[in-house]
Order: structure tokens, then C-alpha cells, then sequence
């Protein structure tokens, strides 16, 4: 059976603590610290409707997001449930899963009562391309997620500054069971390192930011992060106004039996005029203005009974869009939506072998400014995962996934609903 210590050191990893799969080497008073993740997966999506309201692609372009336009729907509210792939199209791919490939390097000392460490992480991605993202190259993306330092000790807590994963949405990702295999997204191979997982349909993507955070000691159980971070742009191209500090903090209760969780995030920020955007159901061009306060909250949990683990987590928000943080959250003249969302799964483990559904929902509300304009934009993305994942070894899960996605769509007329169903395989190796 799989290592839960190895697996949870490399995830940990892949976050940015301290915790790691290899044994450290030292080096004078140094501790350097090694772990990594390497996965591919073969998918195969059919693309049954790809989706309504398409952003205009030359507004985007000028404005310096080229190659977008096929991916945004609803008028920029959301992410194409089909990526790159047109109507009734049959798309595979070679690709990453919802995690990147890693390697993390730490360096770790304690020095006057002090514990301090650095972290450098490399995530290159296995996903290639035709030439369309990547200007011929078949490489377009890699990353380098994590970049910090932390300095503290277990009287003091802990203190993280540079960049690192977010807090708000951090749980349920981590506890997503696609982390170690596709979910939704296959369909972006090319344009971004990794696949969704349920981004968009349960959660909001925690994504990886600079920030400057704390963490207290624990409290029986009970421990508690937060800080400041960098600000977000939001739904608005090449957005203007004044972009605030924002906040997130996130608390923790370990449980016996498993963990329960909260969090928050906040940004305030200016809303000035910006760019001219067609509606290409209608012709109609609208002034675009930028994004407002930016607010939401989640809350979830997840327990293990023996072989069963149940796991669910609820996020609400204003201006937060559902996807990416910000992205929709903001109607044409800077007005805040309202959305929502959840995550409901089920794992059973068998020996070495598990099996998993998940069914994730997330919901945009239109304000009365989008009434008004009339555009088609994003009611509901709706996601279904039935998963198998076997440990053929102590480092590395063979998986198999069926993913179902559907998206529906308000105001705008009469649209369709964007629907797309994908087969995943492939395999997944911890160091």
C-alpha cells in the first residue's frame, strides 16, 4: 500500500511546507531537503457544445491576452467547459493532471532559538502543443510557484514571506481527489500547466500568490494562518484604479478522524473605466469598467470512517466570480456579483485500491446592471467525477477518471448548454 507519509510529505511539498519525502542532507548547520512529483495522463474529451456568449477575441488581443478567446464563456464570466475544443470535436492529449510536475528545494537551519528555512520550487509541465501557445516551440508553460522564506518557532508560530499557495480555496483542492489525477480542464493541454480538477465547479482556484502571513502555534488541534497579499486583478482587462492590499486568513481544527476548515479573502480596490467589449450574440459594444471589492468565505471539512472518507466544503462571495479569483466577479460598470459553490465526494479504499465520485456545483448570480446590458453570461457550471486510483507501489498511483461537465447560461436569449465528457488514465510518481 501507498505510503500516507511518503504522499503527504510530497503534497505538503508541492504547498510549500517543510515537510518532505526525502531524507535531508546536512551540511554544516544547514538541513537541504529534496521532495518531487512527476505525473502524465492520456485523456480524451468530446466536446458535445463548448459553450455560449464567447468574449470578442480582437478586445482581448489588443488589450494583451491573445489566444483567449476560445477559453473564456459567458462573456468572460467563466472558463469554456470544452477548452480549445469546438462543437461535436474529439480531442486527446498527453498531458499533466491537476498537479504540475515539481521539485522543491529547502534549506533549513535553527539559529538563536529561531527555526528558518527557504524554499525554491521548479513546476514544468508535460502538456505540449501544435505550435498554437507556444509560437512552435510545443513547450508553452512551467512555473516556479513557490519562492519563500519562513522564520519562527512552536512558542512563537510561524512566519512565510514570498510566494506561496493561497489560503483562501487551499482546502479544498488539497482534499480534492483529482489532485492526484485530471477532473475538468483536459482540455486546455498547451495553454496552461495543469488541468482543473473541480476549479469552477465547487471551488475557486486558491492559486499561488506573494504574500506575507503568519501561522500561531497549534491550540489542541486548532491552529490559525493570515496575512496580506498581493492583489488581484480580477475580470477586467488591463484594469485601472487603485489595487488594495487583500487579506486572507484561514483557520483549522484537526480532528481525530479527519479536519475541519474555514477561510476568508478580501480586496478592496477603485473602479474607473476601461476597454470596449462586443457582445457577440448581439453586436452590441459596452464600456467595461473595473473591478470592486473583492469578498468571499468557505467552510468545509472531511472524515474518514475506517476505508470511508466524506469530504465536503461551501464557498460564498462577493465580486469573487467562481473560477479564479475575481474572474466574472464584476458586472460592466464595477458592480459585484454574488456566487456560490460546493464540493460533496466520497472515497472508499480497498486494500490498495480506491475508488471516488465527486459532484461539484458553482453558481454566478447576474446584478441588475447585467439585466440591463443583457449579455449571455454564466449561470451554473456543474461537474461530475468517478475516479479509480490503485498504489501499485509504495511512490506511484495508477488512476482512471470519468469527468462529465456541464454549463448552463442566463440572459442573452435562448443558449444552450455547454457540455463536454472526458476519459482520463495515466499515472502519478512521488519522490
Amino acid at each position: 500500500m501507498i505510503s500516507k507519509k511518503l504522499v503527504a510529505a510530497s503534497i505538503l511539498a508541492a504547498m510549500g511546507t517543510s515537510a518532505h519525502a526525502l531524507d535531508p542532507i546536512k551540511v554544516g548547520e544547514w538541513e537541504f531537503q529534496v521532495a518531487g512529483s512527476v505525473n502524465a495522463y492520456y485523456t480524451m474529451q468530446n466536446c458535445d457544445n463548448r459553450g455560449a456568449g464567447q468574449v470578442d477575441t480582437a478586445t482581448l488581443g489588443a488589450a494583451g491576452f491573445n489566444n483567449v478567446g476560445g477559453f473564456v464563456t459567458g462573456t468572460a464570466t467563466g472558463l469554456s467547459p470544452c477548452g480549445s475544443a469546438g462543437a461535436n470535436q474529439d480531442v486527446s492529449n498527453v498531458q499533466n493532471g491537476l498537479l504540475p510536475g515539481f521539485i522543491v528545494f529547502t534549506a533549513k537551519t535553527q539559529q538563536k532559538g529561531y527555526d528558518i528555512s527557504g524554499t525554491i520550487s521548479i513546476d514544468p509541465g508535460t502538456s505540449g502543443d501544435d505550435g498554437l501557445f507556444s509560437g512552435g516551440r510545443g513547450q508553452a508553460v512551467g512555473d516556479n510557484r513557490r519562492v519563500f522564506l519562513t522564520f519562527g518557532n512552536k512558542e512563537l508560530g510561524t512566519f512565510k514571506f514570498g510566494r506561496d499557495i493561497g489560503l483562501f480555496g487551499q482546502n479544498a483542492i488539497l482534499n480534492d481527489m483529482s489532485l492526484l489525477a485530471v477532473g475538468g480542464g483536459s482540455g486546455f493541454n498547451g495553454a496552461i500547466n495543469t488541468t482543473l480538477g473541480s476549479i469552477g465547479s465547487g471551488y475557486v482556484y486558491t492559486q499561488f500568490q506573494p504574500q506575507m502571513t503568519y501561522s500561531s502555534p497549534d491550540f489542541g488541534g486548532l491552529s490559525f494562518t493570515g496575512g496580506l497579499f498581493q492583489s488581484v486583478q480580477g475580470t477586467q482587462v488591463a484594469a485601472q484604479g487603485d489595487k488594495e492590499t487583500g487579506f486572507q486568513g484561514m483557520a483549522t481544527y484537526a480532528l481525530s478522524n479527519g479536519k475541519l476548515w474555514a477561510a476568508f479573502v478580501q480586496q478592496g480596490r477603485d473602479t474607473l473605466p476601461l476597454t470596449v467589449v462586443t457582445d457577440p450574440n448581439t453586436g452590441a459594444r459596452n464600456a467595461f469598467a473595473g473591478q470592486g471589492d473583492i469578498m468571499g468565505y468557505e467552510a468545509g471539512g472531511t472524515l474518514s470512517f475506517g476505508g470511508l472518507s466524506l469530504t465536503g466544503n461551501y464557498f460564498s462571495g462577493e465580486g469573487l466570480g467562481t473560477t479564479l479569483l475575481g474572474l466574472g466577479g464584476a458586472d460592466s460598470i464595477g458592480g459585484e456579483r454574488d456566487s456560490d459553490g460546493y464540493l460533496l465526494q466520497a472515497t472508499y479504499k480497498i486494500g490498495d485500491t480506491k475508488f471516488g465520485v465527486n459532484y461539484g456545483e458553482s453558481q454566478l448570480d447576474a446584478t441588475s446592471q447585467d439585466r440591463t446590458d443583457n449579455f449571455v453570461m454564466i449561470d451554473k457550471n456543474k461537474q461530475t467525477v468517478v475516479g479509480v486510483y490503485h498504489n501499485l507501489t509504495p511512490s506511484l498511483t495508477i488512476a482512471g477518471e470519468y469527468i462529465t461537465n456541464k454549463q448552463t447560461y442566463q440572459l442573452g436569449g435562448n443558449n444552450p448548454d455547454g457540455e463536454s465528457d472526458t476519459f482520463a488514465i495515466g499515472a502519478i510518481l512521488f519522490f
